[in-house]
């Protein structure tokens, strides 16, 4: 198969020079099963048993992936990592990393890719602009369909276990272009909204469950506890994943309601969120700087300062912030709702596949060997190395099966932190594929903190109407999408945060003029496109 020269946006003149002189090469899909020094495994006769080492002779294989910014705090090349080092021992596998600078993967992703000489493994393969069929078909990608049953037997296993991992594992064609990070289990909402309980209590406020019941609270904060900023609303108008409105059934970008695709921002449930952030704001309850605020999280100064009541941030802050302000006693708060007994149905969405992924290229020679160095962290015993490090040394297991980490990592002789630990002595879980058991990361957060998972997921706040995060447009739909949906949104953010300060009439002629500019835009054609992509991943 000849390569097929990308076309996409995101490459140069140049790129697209660079494909014409270098993708003349065959891709090497299919079915072959030479394994230099390898194990030939049969479809029906294999049980997933991976014999180790995966070749007698040493093995080095080239991998692509972008730097893990908590990993380089701690350590300066992945190969000093003690999970890279016991694979190597384990496997006879070599590594070698090709990592290029921060803030410049897009064009080291494009020129790899252009040079048609693509390493064996790709970390973060979705970066393929034209999609992840169009990879395998266009000759850089295999086809991992023929070797579920075989070299990924391990992952298969797992993938099929769970009818979330089979629909978000595949393409909309139905074929297994990469690899997934599967979660052993759901992560909940790690971000929400946050209150000063201790200020509650202090005034004998109940916990705000209302839109009514929090405006009373933040005039309390406002009036009682000089708040400048009550609640730190962010630039865009909007909580980052729709908490704040959901209340009104909507958020300021898409979602889909029970299979149809909705342009929150352009509803009537949208303009009537801005006007009680509108009322807010006019009554001194919102940060009045919020136009030039953080996007997501809040200032932390606005917290320790004591300058805000309610605001965004992730769970694990809250202790952070009590530590900084003597008596101060902060709790997750589930978003507003209209009326106490409505069910929301936007929030972050629960997690059962982490981001990230890997490719194994079309012409790697050591394809095999690839494919079973990755499903070995599918295993039983790869999973255990790669969630919590080497048995004996870093973790045991009790007797009731349950892993216990040792001093190395809760109190490292080194002066590691366990975060720090975790990183140096285990995979670091944002690229390359394992079964990930997230929940290792409880051992730094606080009971109290956890508590924000319940609270923020309670039953009466769904995430059923979020867009699935492992829909796909096609290449063709992406570069329409985009050449609308760029401008549309910069212009609702900016809108948006004009109607709640007034400088916009939400009750005259200005909305009626926001809805023709969105029109005059495009929305509704994105929003057609947003449903072709969402009824194909249904169908999955």
């Amino acid at each position: 198969m000849k390569k097929k020269k990308i076309t996409s946006i995101l490459l140069t003149a140049s790129l697209l020079a660079g494909l014409a002189a270098g993708c003349g090469g065959p891709g090497k899909g299919g079915s072959d099963s030479s394994i230099p020094g390898g194990t030939e495994l049969v479809a029906g006769e294999y049980d997933g048993t991976i014999k180790l080492p995966l070749s007698e002779e040493p093995v080095t294989l080239k991998i692509w992936l972008t730097a893990d910014a908590n990993f380089f705090t701690v350590l300066s090349d992945y190969n000093e990592s003690e999970f890279f080092q016991e694979m190597e021992k384990r496997t006879n596998v070599h590594l070698e990393f090709d990592v290029p600078p921060s803030g410049e993967e897009s064009t080291a992703y494009n020129l790899m890719i252009s040079s048609g000489e693509l390493p064996d493994m790709i970390c973060m393969p979705a970066m393929y602009p034209d999609g992840l069929d169009a990879a395998v078909e266009d000759g850089y990608y295999l086809d991992l369909t023929p070797y579920m049953d075989t070299y990924l037997y391990n992952y298969n296993k797992i993938r099929t276990s769970d009818p979330e991992f089979e629909k978000n594992t595949v393409t909309d064609s139905g074929r297994n272009a990469i690899i997934y990070i599967l979660n052993t289990e759901p992560q909940g909402p790690w971000v929400g909204m946050q209150i000063r309980q201790d200020w509650l209590d202090e005034l004998g406020l109940e916990t705000p469950v209302t839109y009514d019941d929090l405006e009373n609270v933040l005039t309390q904060f406002k009036e009682k506890k000089g708040c400048y900023a009550p609640l730190a609303l962010s630039s865009t108008a909007n909580f980052a994943f729709g908490e704040l409105a959901a209340g009104f059934g909507v958020n300021g970008s898409y979602f889909n309601k029970d299979g149809t695709v909705v342009a929150g921002y352009a509803t009537e449930e949208w303009r009537a969120y801005l006007a009680k952030m509108h009322d807010w704001y006019v009554k001194g309850l919102i940060d009045p700087d919020f136009m030039t605020d953080s996007p997501f999280f809040v200032d932390t100064e606005l917290v320790t300062t004591e300058q805000s009541g309610v605001w965004y941030s992730m769970y694990t802050m809250a202790s952070m912030y009590e530590s900084s302000v003597p008596g101060m006693v902060v709790k997750a708060l589930a978003g507003p709702k209209l009326n106490k007994d409505d069910t929301t149905h936007i929030r972050i969405a629960d997690t059962h596949i982490a981001n990230g992924g890997l490719a194994i290229s079309a012409d790697s020679e050591y394809k095999e060997i690839a494919m079973q160095w990755i499903d070995y962290l599918f295993s039983e015993e790869g999973m255990a190395l790669a969630n919590y490090g080497i048995e004996g040394k870093t973790f045991n297991y009790n007797e009731d099966g349950s892993v216990a980490f040792t001093d190395e990592i809760l109190n490292n002789p080194d002066g590691l932190t366990v975060s720090q630990a975790l990183i140096s002595k285990t995979l670091v879980p944002s690229q390359i594929p394992s079964n990930y058991d997230w929940t290792r990361e409880l051992i730094m957060v606080s009971e109290k903190d956890l508590e924000s998972y319940d609270i923020w997921a309670a039953p009466d706040h769904l995430d059923d109407w979020v867009m699935p995060a492992f829909m796909s447009l096609t290449s063709e739909e992406n570069v329409e999408f985009a050449s609308h949906n760029a401008d549309i949104n910069t212009y609702v953010q900016e809108a948006s945060s004009q109607f709640i300060s007034g400088v916009l009439d939400i009750n005259g002629a200005d909305w009626d003029n926001y809805m023709k500019t969105i029109e005059d835009m495009g929305y509704k054609r994105c929003v057609e496109l947003q449903q072709a992509a969402l009824d194909r991943y249904l169908q999955r």
